[in-house]
Formats: structure tokens, C-alpha cells, sequence
């Protein structure tokens, strides 16, 4: 188990590697791109295409992070009035229900992904089909996080309490 946990930590790690790397690509390009445009009367051609691919990269994967440190924006106050029981079973019943919406975020966003492939964007030739990539892997891996909650909710097989730690 502790080497799971540590693998899906690494996993977590090169993520938020990937998405500043992103931010950083997409600073760099559109700050170059207005330098050579008013500076030079020239561009970069695909700067906007590009920037908005990472945009949208860094934006799924950011939602992934988020849920992962359960940072999305939450109102808790009649979760908080309920008895621990019932405070289980529904943030139990949360998180699957955050799980299917994601797995139709994913099989929606695969299905436009696979139709969009072979349409190249004009300028940077990126598929078209790999923005739209982005919700499928984002919904896939953000109803891992929420199918993992929902163990780590569950009473073990024992009756004790589990834990209710975020992934």
C-alpha cells in the first residue's frame, strides 16, 4: 500500500511539474509573441492556438489538483450540522456522484477527441482533437481521485471508522 501511495504521489508530482512547465511555455510564447508583434511588426504563427492548448491542458489538470487537495470551492455548513454517520453517507454519495459526473466529462470529451483527431488546427497544426483530450483525461483521473475517496470513506471491513483523508 505504501508503495501505491507513493507511486500516485509521484504521478501527482509530475502533474503539477507538467502544469508550471505549461504556465511557464504559455507566459514565454504570448510574451514574445506581443514583443515581435508591436516591436517588430511579425508574430509567432500558432501562438494563440498553442497558448490555448495549454491553456485548457493546465486548467483540466488543475481541477485534478484541486480535487486531490479538496480545494474546489465547498459549501459544508449543513454537512457540518449532521451526525458523523450521516455526514459519511453523504459525502460518501458525494463523491460518487462527482465520479459519474466526470466519467461523462471523460466518455464525452474522448468521443470529440477521437471525431476531432485528424482536423489539424490552421496555424499550429496541433489535432484539434487533442484540446478536447484534455476533459477525457482530466474526468478520468479527477473519478479516480473521487473513486479512491469513496473507499477511504467506507467502514473497513472490521466496523471501525475509516479514515476520510483526502487522496
Amino acid at each position: 500500500m505504501d508503495r501505491l501511495r507513493r507511486f500516485f504521489d509521484g504521478g501527482f508530482r509530475l502533474m503539477d511539474a507538467v502544469m508550471a512547465l505549461s504556465m511557464l511555455a504559455m507566459i514565454v510564447i504570448v510574451f514574445a509573441n506581443v514583443v515581435l508583434r508591436y516591436g517588430f511588426a511579425s508574430g509567432i504563427l500558432g501562438s494563440v492556438e498553442l497558448s490555448r492548448f495549454l491553456f485548457v491542458w493546465i486548467v483540466m489538470l488543475g481541477a485534478v489538483a484541486c480535487l486531490r487537495d479538496d480545494d474546489h470551492l465547498q459549501l459544508t455548513t449543513m454537512l457540518e450540522a449532521l451526525p458523523a454517520g450521516l455526514r459519511r453517507i453523504v459525502t460518501v454519495l458525494t463523491s460518487v456522484v462527482i465520479m459519474l459526473c466526470c466519467a461523462m466529462l471523460a466518455l464525452g470529451s474522448y468521443r470529440q477527441a477521437m471525431a476531432n483527431w485528424a482536423n489539424p488546427q490552421p496555424m499550429s497544426g496541433i489535432p484539434v482533437g487533442a484540446v478536447y483530450l484534455a476533459g477525457a483525461v482530466g474526468g478520468v483521473l479527477m473519478a479516480a481521485v473521487a473513486l479512491v475517496r469513496v473507499f477511504r470513506r467506507l467502514p473497513p471491513a472490521g466496523g471501525a471508522p475509516a479514515g476520510s483523508d483526502p487522496v
